[in-house]
């Protein structure tokens, strides 16, 4: 009992000697919903735009190139079944 006494008696001074003020809300949140209050964002630097366009022809170089290499892989997969087919049914070494 005196042990527990003596734990809440130290946790009351050790949160009493803290700072009793909180922040404001506007000091926490400030720059927040810039755009949503009528001011436009910040312009970007003009290097961004030459990076997000360099991103963006990548991105569709590379969607190109898969879709042509699933094609490939398609083509090829009907070659492979052809072959296979008429290689059953004895079109083939005879």
């Amino acid at each position: 009992m005196v042990r527990l006494f003596l734990v809440v008696c130290s946790l009351m001074v050790l949160l009493g000697t803290g700072p009793a003020s909180a922040q404001n809300a506007g000091d926490v949140l400030q720059g927040i919903g810039r755009a949503m209050n009528g001011n436009p964002p910040p312009p970007r630097d003009p290097s961004y735009w030459r990076q997000d366009e360099r991103e963006r022809a990548y991105r569709h170089e590379q969607r190109r190139l898969d879709a042509e290499q699933r094609d490939l892989d398609a083509r090829r997969r009907a070659m492979h079944g052809d072959r296979r087919y008429n290689e059953d049914n004895g079109f083939y070494g005879r």
